[in-house]
């Protein structure tokens, strides 16, 4: 698998997303078939060879929507999919992550297509924190949707591993340099790029890191403070306070106002930033804060939470760039 056709199915993806929005959210058949198929056959997984994959496949006393079967024709991972826009929601993740443990299979995916979600079952720390890879689709970068998006190729599944790659995959600024190919392992074949803008490792780097590099994963501290685009600065204690306090900057700055409401993810259909808090289908938001004119959500992960700031600052015409945070 050629890295470039990867990185052009995702860009076929986010268009997909963009234009058949409406009809993928009202179908979980449809959003396998739009969006879910095509990612798993790109990284090596043929939905049509039941030597491979296993649609509906049956775990003590539920099904998975797929099973992905290792060189032992065992699952190296079972994938629970979702209609585009479905919360990826805690009694899902638990009742998978169990199918999984009846199993003895390593790894679980949760998708709506949109979002991908990818657990380790059997690390012995809180369900919250086996969580290994993060990405989504519509907020994130091709090239950083490419990198976590390795973690499903399938000779890394089949050596029980689902590792990310850590550099850039696409160099668009020098297009004569030759794409790699995965003929190794997703990390292997990615090392031989050039690591000078590699992803931020937010647990080693004290320094400031721009805010549209940072990807925090399950268990990683908050940082200590927030640089905004005027050098000012301010303390956080939380990962909600990256978000609380980007949109407090921005209202204050008068970048942020009524006009700009509702602010949504894409395939999302929760508000991030509305006037009042509730959410499209007439739901309360379940952690609401009020900056007056607005109300932001922060019931989020810290990956999410992040990306929601990224979607904001986005959202107004902003660069990401210029919001910084440091750790202790």
């Amino acid at each position: 698998m050629p890295l470039d056709s990867l990185h052009s199915l995702v860009e076929s993806l986010k268009k997909r997303i963009q234009d058949h929005g409406a009809a993928l959210r009202a179908s979980e058949a449809l959003t396998r078939y739009a969006l879910i198929d095509p990612l798993l056959r790109e990284l090596g997984w043929d939905t049509a060879d039941p030597s491979l994959v296993i649609p509906e496949y049956k775990s003590g006393t539920g099904r998975a929507d797929y099973a992905l079967l290792g060189s032992d024709g065992k699952p190296a991972m079972m994938v629970e999919a979702k209609s585009l826009g479905s919360s990826l929601s805690d009694s899902v993740l638990s009742q998978g992550i169990q199918y999984c443990l009846e199993k003895g299979t390593r790894h679980f995916a949760l998708t709506d297509g949109n979002n991908w979600e990818i657990y380790e079952t059997h690390r012995p720390v809180p369900i919250e924190e086996k969580r290994v890879v993060a990405l989504e689709l519509g907020t994130q970068s091709t090239a950083e949707v490419c990198l976590q998006a390795l973690a499903l190729w399938r000779p890394s599944l089949e050596a029980s591993r689902a590792d990310p790659g850590h550099a850039p995959i696409i160099e668009q600024e020098n297009p004569q340099r030759p794409t790699p190919s995965l003929a190794t392992t997703p990390a292997q074949s990615v090392s031989q790029t050039d690591t000078s803008q590699s992803s931020t490792d937010v647990s080693n780097n004290k320094e400031w890191q721009s805010l549209s590099e940072l990807v925090p994963i399950g268990g990683t501290p908050p940082p200590s403070e927030l640089q905004f685009p005027d050098n000012s600065r301010h303390p956080i204690k939380s990962w909600s306070g990256v978000l609380v306090e980007v949109a407090r900057w921005l209202v204050k700055s008068d970048s942020l106002n009524r006009g700009h409401c509702p602010i949504q993810r894409s395939g999302s259909n929760r508000y991030l930033v509305a006037t009042s808090p509730v959410h499209p289908d007439g739901k309360e938001f379940t952690a609401p804060h009020h900056i007056s004119p607005i109300y932001i959500e922060k019931n989020y992960s810290a990956r999410n939470l992040v990306i929601n700031a990224r979607t904001i600052i986005n959202h107004i015409g902003l660069d990401t760039a210029g919001f910084k945070v440091r750790f202790d």
